[in-house]
């Protein structure tokens, strides 16, 4: 079940770097507050709660 984590872990992690650019460019072009951090929060979310279960 440990590798799972991992797994999980790495892909959040991929979906964390590939939607910084998308918030960047949102940030620049409507401000902080007309952007979805949802394309970066949620994968973040999940690679927390992935380690905190694996060190479980």
């Amino acid at each position: 079940m440990k590798k799972l984590y991992i797994i999980v872990g790495v892909f959040a992690l991929i979906a964390i770097l590939t939607g910084i650019p998308y918030l960047v460019d949102g940030i620049r072009a409507r401000g902080f507050d007309g952007v979805n951090y949802g394309r970066v929060l949620f994968p973040a979310l999940v690679c927390g709660l992935s380690i905190w279960l694996y060190r479980k």
